[in-house]
């Protein structure tokens, strides 16, 4: 059952679709928490206000860049459900490949809440050691989960990503969670974490009541591979 201080979730799930009040998603949502109770905690917190208030900064610092179009292809490393991010970016994208550790997770976000997105992959796995082809031609890489990895620097497949390519990481300082193996504590030390063919075109700080919340947003000025 949904306890009085999981309800929050309600109105963040609401809000995805603005003034079009989305009445089948919440009844997704709902449908996935009563088929996969040992995943209710954690489906709640993926629609929970922290969430929404760093991913939707991630995607607002997006939308400003004017990057998006009916051609783009995105990857998303660390997808978890895909709460928040599918929703937005799904509409206007031509290919999502999601890519996750659990595979639980991501058949919940295929199978329960997002059924009825059909331009979007799910590939369970670890992304420091999938090798795709997708990664040649993908024009966004976007990953909020970089606390739960090793440093981005040290991706293996970059080589492969076209110049011009966008990146959208996001990390946090929150070093009290314990599945967070690699926080920073500030901005300057995300910025380290990067590849040195990564040209930063946008930063941002988002403090919440857990910590800060560091994003960083560029594109690949080289195809080249790191050093």
């Amino acid at each position: 059952m949904i306890n009085r201080e999981d309800l929050p979730f309600i109105s963040n799930v609401l809000s995805l679709h603005n003034t079009n009040v989305d009445t089948s998603f919440m009844h997704n949502v709902l449908t996935a928490i009563k088929d996969n109770e040992y995943m209710q905690k954690d489906i709640l917190d993926s629609l929970s206000n922290n969430q929404f208030k760093s991913k939707l900064k991630l995607l607002d610092i997006i939308n400003h860049l004017d990057i998006l179009d009916v051609n783009t292809e995105i990857v998303i490393f660390g997808s978890w459900f895909g709460s928040i991010l599918l929703p937005n970016l799904s509409p206007i994208a031509k290919k999502i490949t999601c890519i996750d550790l659990e595979e639980d997770v991501l058949k919940i976000a295929k199978n329960k809440l997002f059924p009825y997105l059909n331009n979007v992959d799910y590939i369970p796995g670890n992304v420091f050691e999938k090798d795709l082809s997708r990664y040649h031609t993908c024009d966004l890489f976007v990953n909020t989960s970089c606390e739960h990895m090793q440093p981005m620097k040290e991706w293996p497949f970059w080589s492969y990503v076209k110049s011009g390519s966008i990146y959208a990481f996001q990390s946090n300082n929150m070093y009290q969670i314990d599945t967070h193996i690699n926080c920073v504590s500030s901005i300057d030390e995300f910025k380290e974490q990067m590849p040195k063919n990564l040209e930063i075109l946008c930063e941002h700080e988002l403090e919440e009541e857990r910590g800060t919340r560091f994003s960083l947003v560029g594109k690949i000025i080289k195809n080249e591979g790191i050093e």
